[in-house]
């Protein structure tokens, strides 16, 4: 597809969708076009911060973000650091390539590679009020011309402010907000679902539908699951 109309045609599709689910569902279908297999658009966390609760949409495989959120990866990403002073989307590989990368920095891309993520693009996202934020796309390696990055560039830009819209977004940087995935766990938690039976309704494992479970506890300020599903109900993200 001529990349010009692959901007166009995403930009005219996400202005249509009335969700977060809809917008992330383009996006991994962009991706997808180019060669990605995984995507995840997030604002950047101040330093210190973990990425948990910064995480706008993900396409992540759920034993990635989990392994990348409990050991607070966020920290040491050399993906996450050149976004957070990038003007221009930049490839993974121009990163990896660094001599000076610390041994922890290329671990963090080692393990991604386990995932399939072999390499990748990422987009610096920077907006009003010092918002920072980025949407990285991983996948196989893949060549892209620059028209194409030109697409990606505008893909993130018009997602993060679409979605922020969406949220009703009125602070720099996004908190204390459920994931889609973490979202759906509470509901069918809400449904009187136990873990086991999320985890074959979401085709994931027990142990990553407790975790989203615990996730999404914590992000509420909730003591356990069932105070995290009646807070779910009290801010309308059940209904």
């Amino acid at each position: 597809m001529n990349p010009l109309t692959a901007a166009l045609e995403f930009v005219e599709s996400i202005n249509n969708e009335e969700t977060s689910d809809g917008v992330s569902k383009r996006i991994s279908e962009l991706g997808q076009s180019f060669g990605f297999t995984s995507f995840c658009l997030a604002a950047i966390p101040d330093t210190g911060a973990s990425l948990d609760g910064s995480i706008m949409l993900s396409g992540w495989r759920p034993e990635w973000q989990q392994r990348y959120l409990e050991r607070d990866y966020v920290q040491n990403d050399p993906i996450v650091a050149k976004a957070r002073t990038a003007s221009r989307p930049f490839l993974w590989s121009s990163v990896a390539r660094d001599r000076n990368l610390s041994a922890v920095a290329q671990q963090i891309l080692s393990e991604a590679r386990d995932f399939g993520m072999y390499d990748g693009i990422c987009v610096p996202i920077h907006g009003l009020q010092s918002y920072q934020g980025m949407l990285i796309f991983g996948g196989p390696e893949v060549r892209l011309n620059e028209r194409e990055i030109s697409v990606l560039h505008l893909v993130g830009i018009y997602s993060s402010n679409k979605v922020r819209e969406l949220i009703g977004a009125n602070t720099s940087r996004p908190r204390h907000r459920l994931t889609p995935r973490e979202l759906e766990c509470l509901k069918w938690s809400a449904a009187g679902k136990t873990s086991w039976e999320i985890s074959q309704i979401l085709s994931i494992s027990q142990h990553t539908a407790d975790w989203y479970l615990a996730s999404a506890a914590r992000k509420l300020h909730a003591s356990n699951r069932t105070h995290a599903v009646a807070e779910g109900f009290r801010l309308g993200l059940i209904r």
